[in-house]
This record gives C-alpha cells, sequence and structure tokens, in this order.
C-alpha cells in the first residue's frame, strides 16, 4: 500500500515557508504523495477556517521544489471552474511535474458555496462527467467534444500532460462511487472496515459494467490522523486555534495507526491519505517524520 500526507494549508499557522519545508521533508522521507483540498467560498458563519490557500496555486509552487512525489487534491470540485481554463491548469501543472499529478475530484456538497459562485448546485454530477470527459478529450489531442455543460469545436490545447492524467473520484454516494467505477481511482473518506468493504465492492461492479478492468481502479482513502496517546475533541481546528466539528480523528502512536490500516488493506485498500490534525508549525514538524514509520511499514 501507498501512503500519502496531506500539507499543511489551513489556518494560521500555514505560511508558505512551512508548506514547502513539509512537502519536502515528506519527499525525503518516502512518503508517495502530498494532498491539497478545495474549497473557494467558505461560509463566514461554518466555523470553518477561513485562510484556506487555491489547491493548484499551491501545487504549482510545490511541483518545482519537488523532484519525484506525487501531487494530488483531496478533493477539487470543478463545478466552481471553468472546466477548459482548468483543464489548461492541470496540463501546465503536468508541464511542471511530469506524471507527477493526480486529480481528484468531487462533486460538491456545500449549498452556500455553490450559490456563492453562481452554480447550479441540481445538476453538479452530471457536469463533473461532462468535465471529466472532456478533459480526457482534450488532454489526448482532440479538437472538440459535445457536451451538455462542456462543449468545444476546433481547440488546441498545449502543453499536453505527459501522459494520462489519473483521475480519482471523491465521495461515497451512489453518484460517487458509479463515477468511480468509469475513472482511475477511488478517494474515499475513513469509514469503518466494513463500510468501506461495500463501498469498494460497488465501485468494482461498476466498473465490470463498464467494461473495465476492477483492478486498474486504485482504492484510496482520507484518515484524519493525530499522533498521540489523548485523542483531541474531534473536528478541525480553526485559525484561533479552537476546534470544531464532528470529524472522525484516528489518534495514537503510529504502530497503532499501522494495525488499524491493515485490515483496511486486507479489504483491498490501496492507498491511504493521511491528514495530520495538526495547528502549529512544530507539530507538523513533529507528526510527519513519527508517520513516516506508517510508510515504512507498508513498503
Amino acid at each position: 500500500m501507498k501512503v500519502g500526507i496531506h500539507v499543511p494549508q489551513l489556518g494560521r499557522a500555514v505560511t508558505p515557508g512551512l508548506l514547502l519545508e513539509i512537502a519536502v521533508l515528506a519527499e525525503e522521507l518516502g512518503f508517495a504523495d502530498l494532498w491539497f483540498s478545495d474549497h473557494v467560498a467558505i461560509p463566514a458563519s461554518s466555523g470553518m477556517p477561513s485562510f484556506f490557500p487555491e489547491p493548484v496555486a499551491l501545487m504549482a509552487a510545490v511541483a518545482v521544489h519537488t523532484e519525484r512525489i506525487r501531487l494530488g487534491t483531496s478533493v477539487l470540485v470543478p463545478a466552481y471552474r471553468n472546466p477548459m481554463h482548468l483543464a489548461k491548469q492541470w496540463a501546465t501543472l503536468d508541464w511542471l511535474a511530469p506524471g507527477r499529478t493526480i486529480l481528484g475530484v468531487g462533486a460538491g456538497w456545500l449549498s452556500s458555496e455553490f450559490a456563492a459562485c453562481g452554480v447550479d448546485m441540481a445538476d453538479r454530477g452530471a457536469r463533473l462527467d461532462d468535465y471529466i470527459k472532456g478533459w480526457r478529450a482534450l488532454w489526448a489531442g482532440e479538437t472538440h467534444a459535445d457536451g451538455t455543460h462542456f462543449a468545444f469545436r476546433d481547440v488546441a490545447l498545449k502543453p499536453r500532460p505527459s501522459e494520462p492524467i489519473p483521475i480519482w473520484v471523491g465521495g461515497s454516494s451512489p453518484g460517487a462511487l458509479r463515477r468511480a467505477g468509469w475513472c482511475d481511482g477511488w478517494h474515499g473518506t475513513w469509514a469503518p472496515v466494513e463500510v468501506f468493504a461495500r463501498g469498494l465492492a460497488a465501485v468494482r461492479r461498476h466498473a465490470d459494467a463498464n467494461g473495465r478492468d476492477p483492478s486498474a481502479i486504485t482504492a484510496s482513502m482520507h484518515m484524519e490522523v493525530r499522533v498521540g496517546d489523548t485523542p483531541p475533541a474531534a473536528g478541525y481546528w480553526s485559525e484561533a486555534g479552537d476546534h470544531h466539528g464532528d470529524g472522525d480523528v484516528q489518534t495514537g502512536r503510529p504502530a497503532d495507526l499501522v494495525a488499524l490500516l491493515e485490515d483496511y488493506v486486507e479489504a483491498g485498500l490501496e492507498h491511504v491519505c493521511l491528514t495530520p490534525q495538526c495547528h502549529t508549525a512544530q507539530e507538523w514538524r513533529d507528526h510527519v517524520p513519527a508517520l513516516a514509520q506508517v510508510v515504512r511499514a507498508f513498503e
């Protein structure tokens, strides 16, 4: 199993220097990939961190300071963006980091964010399907597409990716599982192992129905983690250092996380994105080397 790690991206403690420091350290320690999250318009009343830099820009910065480690989104919401512009952005990112990107996408869920971006939430699934098909056409050198939400004629996009961009689908809704069955990976959120196994079985059924080899679709999971003996309050840290939310944070020693993940590997997990729940620069510096023990355990 391959192990990736989310970069420092949210909250007041994050700086460009810390981002690049942790990215370079993660590459040195053998992590497979670095992950970046996405929110464009955060509701002021939500309690979510409002300091949330845009992921593609961050990935470009990290691309030129690293050499081997892959870069992925966990996950990008394409509905908030012009699909032609994003196709060009991502092809340019691949030009900076050839063959090192993973485009993790999701249909989106935050209704106020859709409203703030002026996008209809009702057709978000069909929109994402059309976007993915259009990107694949552009990146393969095709000059036209006829989608309802993404159509173009006589378009030449360059630079083109050095190889096909893997597209991983985030989420566990029926639509997400169906979509993962014709894309390149399923990037699910942490859930009990039996729930993960049911989701993966559904993805594989959809892959088979689409004439795909189910084993060609990477089974990935996002997991919030904290190294230590005492679990923090569940959720996430705000810019002020306060904790919010009801998320599941897996807390323990690296060996405990390895033991937990072994059951998921047995159920078919091939990749995990560890998201450290850190709220100071020093905690990031402590967590990344500690979590490298998980990398070594699954080499």
